[in-house]
């Protein structure tokens, strides 16, 4: 049985329907009550999130959206939307002609007057680079979501959750980390990419720290949000790396890190999936921290394995 089991898995992987055993793997997390939090942080870990699941599985996970007894997730729900709209009326109070900024920028300053932290000449301008980052999360964000309270609500809260798990985790990572993994990967790509000093002009430190909002294509960044608000540092590092052998041919080609900086600015949409496939194979070989293959992603059981890159 386990081995018929296990063809059809692997079956379904090679054909594009592991969705399918995701899907119903899923809805069996979700009928839990109260939802356990910590086993949809693993299957976002291991599988990614079915899209149709996706944006109602972030406001589990990201802390201060949606609790996880569902008998009350509709009366909650209902004052975190009038929660924004308190937010709406006071920007209309406060700053009359934010009704004409951009979407990003009333995003903003909502958050701005959530926190306190309404500049004294009231304007939603970018001031500095916290704000910067978080404009590019909300921009990449609007494109994931239908109604300006999700937008508030997970811009918010993955903006926390990133930047917490960019200083906790990251730290540790500099820009030479991502090249000598690169070096382990493609010998010849590390040496031309050196040899120019790619890593000197490339806007690196913001690809990691808005985990690649505007830099991926949007089909591959959600799945690589998946694994960031699952808690995992390292698929960040394993992203660069993958964008660099997935581009290979035309990165070989350029002859200028300006030229390379200009080309990596716009990734080529049908490259995403490609992207996140290395990435996720270069997590399991470098820095895998999931359970072993279990009947289930909604199983207990499995011990946990951790590798490091040697």
């Amino acid at each position: 049985m386990d081995q018929e089991r296990n063809f059809r898995t692997h079956y379904y992987e090679k054909v594009g329907f592991r969705a399918v055993e995701e899907k119903k793997s899923i809805e069996i997390l979700l009928k839990d009550q109260p939802i356990k939090r910590e086993k949809l942080i693993q299957f976002c870990l291991r599988y990614g999130v079915p899209a149709m699941y996706r944006i109602y599985i972030w406001k589990l996970i990201l802390a201060g959206i949606l609790p996880l007894n569902q008998s009350i997730q509709d009366y909650v729900w209902q004052h975190r939307q009038e929660h924004v709209r308190e937010l709406e009326r006071a920007a209309t109070l406060l700053v009359p002609e934010s009704n004409a900024f951009s979407l990003e920028q009333k995003i903003l300053g909502l958050k701005l007057i959530d926190e306190g932290c309404l500049p004294l000449n009231k304007t939603f301008l970018v001031t500095d680079s916290s704000d910067s980052k978080f404009v590019s999360i909300v921009q990449a964000t609007s494109s994931f979501v239908s109604s300006d309270v999700d937008l508030f609500w997970i811009s918010t809260k993955f903006y926390k959750h990133s930047q917490e798990l960019f200083v906790s985790n990251l730290v540790q990572y500099q820009p030479d980390d991502i090249i000598q993994c690169l070096k382990k990967e493609d010998v010849k790509l590390y040496q031309h990419l050196s040899h120019h000093q790619l890593m000197k002009s490339l806007p690196i430190m913001e690809w990691l720290s808005t985990c690649y909002a505007n830099v991926l294509p949007e089909n591959a960044l959600e799945r690589i949000w998946d694994r960031v608000i699952g808690g995992s540092s390292a698929v960040l590092i394993y992203v660069a790396v993958s964008i660099f052998l997935i581009l290979r041919r035309p990165l070989l080609a350029l002859q200028s890190a300006s030229h390379m900086v200009n080309y990596l600015s716009k990734i080529p949409e049908d490259c995403g999936d490609r992207i996140v496939n290395e990435t996720l194979e270069l997590l399991h070989k470098y820095a895998v921290q999931f359970p072993v293959q279990s009947e289930s992603p909604s199983s207990d059981s499995g011990r946990k394995v951790l590798k490091h890159c040697a």
